[in-house]
């Protein structure tokens, strides 16, 4: 009896375990998140493994700097257009992230020649526009300039620490 026991207690073990982790109650950089009210992946995470920060997976395609704005305004009140500092850790991860989103069929990111608005103003006609390469990361573009555009969710655990 005790050897069914055992037998019987080690694959609930396995089980619940398997339940834990898919439950996705711990987060990594690259992973893809979603739940009632947003959906998108995972940027930065803190040491508890929660999303700090998620890109969405919707992109808008030729549009201007303004319309970028109000485009990811739409998507919801946790959405915004990335700022310049922002995009820069997204760009940090962009393999992590093209790698879910090719998983799940959707555009990849910072792939060819393309370039992600910014809501960072460089002067007042043009702002920061984040492309695949390193070197041009922050180009100055005006806004009648016709570019991609994806947005960010931040999260704050201020309230509820735990």
């Amino acid at each position: 009896m005790t050897a069914c026991t055992k037998i019987f207690f080690f694959p609930l073990l396995i089980v619940s375990f398997l339940t834990i982790v898919s439950c996705g109650n711990s987060y990594e950089v690259g992973d893809y998140y979603s739940n009632d009210t947003v959906k998108g992946i995972v940027v930065n995470v803190d040491e508890q493994g929660r999303p700090l920060m998620l890109l969405s997976i919707d992109e808008a395609i030729d549009i201007d700097a303004d319309s970028a704005k109000q485009w990811a305004v739409a998507l919801g009140s946790e959405w915004h257009l990335p700022t310049k500092q922002e995009m820069e850790q997204v760009k940090k991860y962009k393999s992590l992230i093209n790698q879910t989103l090719e998983r799940r069929k959707y555009n990849g990111f910072l792939t060819g020649h393309t370039f992600y608005w910014t809501s960072t103003p460089c002067s007042e006609t043009h702002h920061y526009a984040c492309g695949p390469d390193g070197l041009r990361c922050y180009f100055n573009t005006n806004h009648s300039y016709c570019y991609r555009s994806r947005a960010v969710c931040l999260f704050d655990y201020s309230e509820n620490p735990q």
